[in-house]
């Protein structure tokens, strides 16, 4: 069972559930998550270098308190969309995803960028396909957008399964694109179009 009892009175008080599936509960960020999210990357500090730099205050709860008050506001500001998954296959009481859509545009752009993050014991089961799929497509429906844009490192082939299963198709290839532990690091740049 979840950590967040989604039927709880006090909705302004409590982080709110954005989408619920058979593996997943998918909370809309919120700053009473802060512990949680300081402990996934204590767990994860090895398992995801791949995807980002690791530096020491990923894993203090005082960072995470004010980077998730920002990043509520970003999404009540209709810029971005950050999901917090709770498995249902765990016992619920940890983060087991993250999952962003970052630089929310709209007029003419009408795009944003994916980004996302399993918990390592949770890999090999399809349950970062089970959360990203359905919010994918809710967040295109939700704010009328247009393109999905998604990076990844060109080892990094689990990464690259992944976003070709949900529709990804490659675009290019950025060489010294992003800084990753104080290194330039090229990266494959993908898209998911609406139809």
């Amino acid at each position: 069972m979840s950590m967040i009892d989604p039927s709880a009175k006090s909705r302004t008080e409590q982080p709110t559930l954005w989408l619920e599936n058979e593996h997943w509960w998918l909370y809309a960020v919120h700053p009473s998550f802060a512990q949680l999210y300081a402990r996934f990357h204590a767990r994860n500090r090895h398992y995801l270098c791949m995807a980002m730099t690791q530096t020491p205050e990923l894993e203090e709860v005082g960072y995470w308190s004010g980077e998730l008050t920002r990043r509520q506001s970003a999404m009540q500001a209709g810029q971005a969309v950050h999901l917090v998954g709770f498995c249902k296959q765990t016992d619920g009481q940890e983060i087991g995803c993250l999952n962003s859509y970052w630089a929310i545009e709209h007029g003419d752009f009408r795009a944003c960028t994916i980004s996302f993050m399993l918990d390592e014991p949770l890999e090999g089961r399809g349950l970062m396909y089970a959360a990203a799929h359905p919010a994918s497509r809710e967040v295109l429906s939700r704010y009328n957008l247009h393109r999905i844009m998604a990076t990844h490192l060109p080892e990094n082939l689990r990464s690259a399964k992944l976003l070709r299963k949900l529709g990804f198709a490659v675009e290019g290839y950025a060489r010294d694109f992003v800084m990753i532990n104080g290194k330039w690091r090229d990266n494959v740049l993908l898209s998911l179009l609406v139809d």
